[in-house]
């Protein structure tokens, strides 16, 4: 009967993905930075976290005072978009979130060999997109800055987190 309860008090932290690089989900995180209130949401954009990746420019925290974190992304510094360094640092990035216990959902690979990239700049890079049990997500992805050069953006999300709708404009 003890090892069942024990079991039981467990078992719900096992379960839940944790916020990256140190943080909570839920927790304050106007202490890292600026506060700027974004629409429903306030942003915090900042260099340095706990658990701080050398790959990193830049974080961008997203929440509100109420709930707290909600959403954390993470800009690496530039690539060159056919070095084997991005390659290699997108495949530890896609292992480490496998590994933490997400499960993939849908991947998109990069088209850098069309037409449109290669002439006019227009390229797509990879995009990994993950989800744990419990609601939380994350999507990682190359982004393309131009022709030569691409960086690795990742984006956790709680499960409390909803994108605000876009409006589309009918003009």
């Amino acid at each position: 009967m003890k090892k069942f309860m024990l079991f039981l008090l467990i078992a719900p932290l096992t379960v839940n993905a944790a916020a990256p690089f140190g943080l909570e989900w839920g927790g304050e995180f106007s202490h890292y930075g600026e506060f700027v209130q974004k629409g429903i949401y306030a942003e915090v954009k900042t260099a340095e976290l706990p658990n701080h990746d050398l790959t990193a420019e830049c974080y961008q925290l997203v929440g509100t005072p109420e709930d707290g974190l909600m959403k954390v992304s993470m800009k690496t510094f530039d690539y060159s978009l056919f070095g084997a360094q991005l390659d290699l640092d997108f495949a530890e990035f896609e292992d480490a979130l496998l590994n933490k216990g997400y499960q993939a959902k849908k991947f998109t690979p990069r088209n850098t060999s069309s037409y449109q990239c290669i002439f006019q700049g227009n390229c797509i890079g990879r995009r990994l997109e993950v989800g744990y049990d419990d609601g939380t997500s994350a999507i990682l992805e190359v982004k393309i800055k131009d022709r030569n050069t691409a960086y690795i953006n990742v984006e956790y999300f709680s499960r409390e987190f909803i994108a605000e709708p876009v409006l589309v404009s009918n003009i």
